[in-house]
């Protein structure tokens, strides 16, 4: 590789991250898939992708929308082609064998940003959890869904403080009609960086801090349950 380049490996760097969410942005999807491609080549895990690249990539993004430096649109439509690579460059459904339990994930009703469950999403399919991933939901549709099928945890991602009235109360639907009485309850999302909030203050088990982090905390609670 050219040292030129602003795609150096193998460290993710704060420019590598700008340059390609810049690529994301401006629509030059084909690009960006190369860099991915060309990480893997090199040696990246397909988690540490998500982790490293792709995870900093949608936050910037958030970040660009509330500097007025992308409008709504670009923002949007970005985080579409992310969730497109995503899916692009998911392990091969043989690798997921292994079933460590059922995981619901899904967004506070009234969120809009979901590609964070993506990255959820991926991380636990690869360490042997079945998922079920929801992108939108409404305060009516989160009790069917628990009390229609056993889920050993239930993930919630948020990015809003105004949000929060929202969170609680879809816990506490949770809790009230999941067919699972021991259900473990986790949260995550950008609203909890760096923010002083604990989980008995929304009535949840945790509070996870990325993507590796809910594999981590769901692994130790089936690993607490027995669950093989």
């Amino acid at each position: 590789m050219n040292d030129a380049s602003p795609f150096r490996l193998p460290e993710v760097s704060t420019e590598l991250v700008e340059s390609f969410t810049g690529l994301i942005c401006d629509g030059r999807e084909d690009e960006a898939a190369q860099l991915v491609e060309q990480m893997l080549a090199e040696g990246c895990s397909p988690e540490a992708l998500m982790l490293e690249l792709l995870a900093p990539a949608a936050r910037l993004m958030g970040e660009f929308w509330c500097q007025d430096r992308r409008d709504f649109v670009e923002v949007t439509l970005g985080l579409s082609r992310l969730q497109h690579l995503v899916r692009q460059f998911r392990l091969p459904g043989s690798a997921y064998a292994q079933q460590r339990g059922h995981a619901l994930l899904l967004p506070v009703p009234g969120e809009q940003h979901t590609f964070g469950i993506r990255l959820v999403e991926e991380h636990l399919l690869r360490a042997g959890w079945r998922v079920t991933a929801i992108l939108r939901s409404t305060e009516a549709e989160i009790p069917r869904l628990v009390s229609a099928e056993i889920f050993d945890f239930v993930g919630f991602s948020l990015t809003s403080e105004r949000l929060l009235p929202a969170l609680r109360s879809a816990i506490r639907s949770v809790r009230m009609s999941s067919r699972n009485k021991a259900v473990r309850i986790v949260v995550g999302g950008v609203l909890f960086d760096g923010r002083s909030i604990a989980p008995h203050d929304v009535d949840a088990d945790a509070i996870v801090k990325d993507a590796q982090d809910a594999v981590n905390q769901a692994n130790e609670w089936s690993g607490l349950a027995g669950v093989e």
